[in-house]
């Protein structure tokens, strides 16, 4: 079975509920029930097979329909549960009857799939990510009736209910919490399904990795048919329908096979990749998203042999991207092309000065050895796209902090607020548009299995592939491009034994884009990308580096100064990404490698102080390129790796002296001013490498590399 190595640890899914509530606050829209019904359910059946499943289900012996008054009602719910009736497993276990007659009988065209509903207050969901203890109170789930055991893998809908408003934000969460554990667990789910049920109030959810869309509640009670379409379509849908990706399968072992299909010499044929272990996955706290997962894989045979039993094994990336977004495939070749339209100019002011380091550019461009700078991509599949959000939804707000009304609405419009808040909320709103682009699947495999940069054992081996690293972002820059995610998880190291030196290896380039000032295309209009632990300085904190003020006066103040004042100055638009930054991050690795990573207390206390997963970095990561390196870090540092300390001033200041150039020069256009940065950062490694012998061999522990912010936690270190 795969080892699933999740960046989040072993954290319980259950202590997360009001930190996956705030990431998710903002991912919600709400549409009506027949919007819902239309454009969000696995089918919609129609007016004439719903008529149909009444009239069967009325003349049924056992029947689970009345008439009351000339309408329908459900005979266990003539009217809403409550309290007084008892708790609210036995007040809504007549469900369970429910559906069992709706799959009773047959729907026109439609096959009955194997769910079947149940209810399952006290049973822990299984799941292959440690930390996982959700329970639900029913679900609809392929398991055999008679199992006492619930699997991610088989639930396609789950439900959450409660008898006393009050405790609809805790359902919310509920219901929330179990579908976020089924969309990190199940590799196989686009989308998802829930149902929460306030009294007779009962909502619809839908998550996918676009967004989540919630329906206008309607009483199951007072609209039996409602509920009868719902169940309908859950119970003849199908797998695909119900948000089973059909190009994945899960063998018995609970591995997965990876159908990609591919053209060889004009003729289409599909490939298969079973996983044999988890290289990187995340247990996100927002459904929505890319949800990248990494996998070791061998090419596999529909019989099921391996096709190549002595052949090395691959790595395939599955992850969703934005719908316009070009792939990881075709941004690399792009930029292939573009840097062997610089090698034709060897004029060209970069050509010439690069020719001096080593390797030179005439090295790189011989028989396209700049190639092995970058991973290989064997093979890569656009899949599945998400649903558009509904055109007649909205944005909804406050699932998870207050209660809403529990009138239901009686025209298309939603009622008011004037509801108790069980618990303050603290989380804030950004009440700018979103967008809610849609997202697609992409699925690529890579030719070596790496070791990403901040998994390798010595600070030795981190420095020979960071010097490397420097190298491939030279080729991005001479070739126009900035990569803009710099970190220690897409730096690569490859090797072909143990004996073998490492090769570095350029990975994940899907925010990689041609460097423009221009506002319209490029880089200026994006938003911060990149590892807050490994992002540039400018980029972070949203600022350029400007000179400090060289002394200050003695303050005075006359009323003059208050009248006829200086207005406050709008704050500039964000910095440019450019190539400096790129190379900037390099530095922040190697500062985080001899401090976070050693078994060394001091040294991890300080880079604590440094490396936060935060978006608005804290006091201690902004003085530390701007201000002198302290006595304070060298003492911090373990004693081989003090010689580094003077190094890495002598660099940071190289750093800081050239942002402060480009300011004043006001030359961040142009192109041949970055050729200093590259030529210092190659001068750095070529000068710590003299004294690499009396360090290198320092031990480094096996952290995992850092997360982005909105995911929790990190698995512990271990030696290597």
């Amino acid at each position: 079975m795969t080892v699933h190595k999740i960046d989040s640890g072993d954290t319980r899914i259950t202590k997360l509920r009001d930190h996956i509530a705030e990431q998710m606050e903002g991912e919600f829209s709400i549409v009506s029930v027949e919007g819902f019904l239309s454009h969000y359910l696995p089918f919609e059946p129609t007016e004439d097979d719903v008529k149909n499943m009444e009239n069967l289900l009325s003349k049924m012996e056992m029947s689970v329909l009345v008439e009351m008054d000339g309408d329908l009602r459900f005979h266990e719910f003539v009217v809403p549960p409550c309290n007084a009736n008892g708790t609210e497993t036995p007040s809504y276990k007549p469900l369970e009857d429910i559906s069992c007659a709706i799959a009773y009988v047959p729907v026109e065209g439609r096959k009955r799939n194997e769910l079947s509903f149940r209810v399952c207050p006290n049973t822990v969901i299984k799941s292959q990510i440690a930390g996982s203890d959700n329970k639900v109170d029913g679900c609809f789930t392929s398991e055999d009736p008679e199992s006492k055991t619930l699997d991610t893998s088989r639930l396609a809908c789950i439900l959450e209910y409660k008898l006393n408003p009050l405790q609809e934000v805790e359902n919310n969460k509920q219901a929330l919490s179990a579908s976020v554990q089924i969309m990190n667990d199940d590799v196989r789910r686009m989308f998802t399904y829930g149902i929460t049920i306030i009294r007779d109030r009962v909502t619809l959810w839908y998550h996918s990795r676009s967004h989540s869309m919630i329906s206008e509640p309607f009483s199951f009670v007072e609209n039996p048919q409602l509920l009868i379409k719902v169940f309908m379509s859950f119970l003849f849908a199908t797998e695909e329908e119900l948000g089973y990706d059909p190009m994945v399968t899960r063998d018995a072992k609970g591995d997965y096979i990876y159908r990609i299909p591919s053209t060889e010499q004009g003729q289409q044929r599909d490939r298969f990749f079973l996983t044999t272990a988890s290289i990187a996955e995340y247990r996100s706290n927002n459904i929505t998203g890319r949800m990248a997962r990494v996998w070791k894989v061998v090419e596999f045979h529909p019989s099921g042999a391996v096709v190549s039993p002595s052949g090395p094994s691959r790595v395939l990336k599955d992850v969703w991207l934005e719908d316009s977004a070009p792939t990881e495939s075709q941004i690399q070749s792009q930029i292939f092309e573009d840097i062997k339209k610089f090698f034709r100019d060897k004029q060209d002011a970069r050509y010439l000065a690069f020719e001096r380091l080593r390797p030179s550019i005439s090295d790189l461009e011989r028989n396209d050895r700049y190639k092995k700078y970058f991973i290989q991509i064997m093979a890569d599949y656009e899949g599945k796209r998400t649903k558009p959000r509904s055109p007649n939804s909205e944005r909804k707000r406050r699932l998870f902090s207050t209660v809403e009304p529990l009138a239901l609405p009686t025209t298309s419009n939603r009622g008011g607020s004037g509801t108790p808040r069980p618990t303050e909320s603290k989380i804030t709103f950004d009440e700018g548009p979103r967008e809610f682009a849609p997202r697609k699947q992409y699925r690529v495999i890579f030719g070596e299995v790496c070791e990403a940069v901040g998994d390798l054992g010595s600070v030795g081996e981190v420095t020979d592939v960071l010097s490397q690293a420097i190298v491939a972002l030279r080729l991005m820059y001479c070739a126009g491009w900035v990569h803009r995610d710099i970190s220690s998880g897409n730096i690569l190291a490859h090797r072909r034994s143990s004996s073998s030196p490492w090769q570095a290896k350029l990975s994940d380039l899907e925010y990689s884009r041609r460097f423009s000032l221009n506002s319209d295309r490029g880089v200026a209009g994006d938003p911060k990308t990149g590892t807050p632990y490994f992002m540039p300085h400018e980029i972070l904190s949203s600022r350029y580096i400007v000179p400090r003020q060289p002394g200050a006066q003695k303050p005075k103040l006359v009323v003059d100064d208050l009248t006829n004042g200086r207005r406050p100055q709008p704050r500039g638009p964000p910095p440019v990404y450019n190539f400096q930054h790129d190379l900037e991050s390099i530095w922040w690795i190697f500062v985080w490698t001899i401090t976070c990573r050693v078994s060394h207390d001091p040294s991890v206390a300080f880079g604590r102080k440094i490396f936060q997963n935060l978006m608005d970095p804290p006091l201690a990561r902004l003085n530390f390129l701007e201000d002198p390196i302290s006595e304070e870090f060298m003492g911090c540092l373990s004693s081989p790796l003090q010689q580094l300390a003077s190094p890495l001033e002598v660099l940071r200041c190289f750093i800081y002296d050239a942002y402060l150039y480009h300011q004043t020069a006001n030359d961040l256009a142009d192109l041949t001013s970055y050729i200093d940065a590259h030529q210092g950062f190659a001068t750095f490694f070529e000068g710590v490498k003299l004294s690499q012998e009396h360090w290198g061999d320092t031990v480094l522990l096996t952290c995992h590399r850092p997360v982005a912010s909105t995911t929790m936690g990190r698995r512990p270190c271990s030696r290597r």
